[in-house]
């Protein structure tokens, strides 16, 4: 992937407010699947049809579709049902998709239990030229730095439309997230502006130790030349090799590693010019890595916090994500807080049981984990599934 395809101009960019209401006889999906016209970044998380949340009867409510104040750069869509259980879900999508992203991954699943939901895209959309997906990650407004306060933003904003809506508050609200949606739902848990936090294939950044600058690099070198370097893939978190999976490896290389790099360097390092692979975090100005400690995460839950991960995840390992975030839980005296479930044949997103048969999608253990997590912070016992 040329660094030209992976970053080209954003072009739609709102700056004016936006904000509108509609009702809708079902806010879930039903209607677009019937359509065949869902969201093609909804699709992209998702797992395979057959998977999919089971839709008995629709959720008919109202629809909030804006920008988030004070920049109104980033976009949120904020579902209020008829029947409210008097809970909120907020999200912050994963890195480069939009605000539809979790659609059939989880708004559909908490509509179906009578949940608001809401959902931003942080600041960051796509383009998109000649079938191939650009992106423009280096204007301040959509940087990595923004994202937390963008998803506080969007619960505090969504609080106050579920209390103009149906007259009251929302009784608990419960962030989730997948990826570095999970990295904002973990932040969400640290900073304590929901009740709880389900993250699921959750990025951990860290200044000093560990995180995708220092990861990705090895792991580019490391399969560069056949035959593969598995040890140096050990080092860079992933698990000892089993070759069933090498077609999935394969795969994280060529649609996900550079593309990733690229991302980031363009955020926190834009003045590195050389190859992604050749890329050393600790070489470059302290600068970057004072960037990465301004946003990282901190370990000191203020909330529970349920994590999964898949351990066949070749971008955000558990060797390098969810057990070091666990240790770092532990380090700060919170481990009663936090649990994390580890799916030994999951892999980063459910999409690829498409495309490979072993590996398991993840999202119904996210449904499972936000009943859980909600019954424990609530005080009553898990609904049976």
């Amino acid at each position: 992937m040329s660094r030209l395809r992976v970053f080209a101009m954003r072009v739609d960019l709102p700056r004016a407010p936006l904000l509108k209401e509609s009702a809708r006889a079902d806010l879930t999906t039903a209607p677009e699947r019937a359509a065949g016209t869902l969201p093609l970044d909804a699709l992209h998380v998702a797992p395979p049809k057959a998977r999919w949340t089971k839709l008995d009867r629709p959720a008919p409510g109202t629809l909030v579709e804006g920008t988030l104040p004070p920049d109104h750069f980033a976009r949120f869509v904020l579902r209020l049902p008829e029947a409210w259980n008097g809970r909120l879900v907020v999200a912050a999508a994963s890195g480069i998709t939009d605000e539809r992203t979790y659609d059939l991954y989880v708004s559909d699943y908490a509509l179906s239990k009578g949940y608001a939901f809401a959902a931003t895209d942080k600041g960051v959309r796509r383009a998109t030229l000649d079938g191939d997906t650009v992106l423009m990650p280096f204007l301040p407004e959509n940087s990595v730095r923004r994202w937390a306060s963008r998803l506080e933003t969007l619960a505090a904003l969504a609080k106050e439309k579920c209390a103009s809506h149906y007259g009251r508050a929302p009784e608990k609200t419960y962030a989730f997230g997948l990826s570095n949606g999970g990295f904002l739902a973990r932040r969400a848990a640290e900073e304590g502006f929901v009740d709880g936090a389900v993250d699921v294939s959750g990025v951990l950044w860290r200044a000093e130790t560990g995180n995708l600058l220092r990861e990705l690099p090895v792991a580019l070198r490391a399969t560069a030349n056949v035959p593969w370097d598995r040890q140096a893939l050990e080092r860079a978190s992933f698990p000892r090799g089993d070759s069933r999976w090498d077609p999935l490896i394969a795969f994280y290389r060529a649609a996900y590693w550079e593309a990733v790099m690229l991302l980031f360097l363009g955020d926190l390092d834009p003045e590195y010019s050389g190859e992604p692979q050749d890329y050393d975090l600790d070489a470059r100005p302290m600068s970057v890595r004072e960037a990465i400690a301004s946003f990282a995460n901190t370990g000191d839950l203020k909330v529970p916090l349920i994590s999964i991960s898949g351990r066949r995840d070749y971008l955000i390992s558990c060797a390098g994500h969810a057990e070091p975030y666990r240790d770092l839980v532990a380090s700060r005296g919170k481990a009663a807080l936090h649990r994390l479930e580890i799916m030994e044949n999951a892999s980063h997103i459910d999409t690829n049981a498409e495309m490979f048969p072993l590996v398991e999608p993840l999202m119904e253990r996210g449904h499972a984990a936000l009943d859980a997590l909600a019954a424990r912070v609530e005080g009553r016992a898990p609904a049976a599934r």
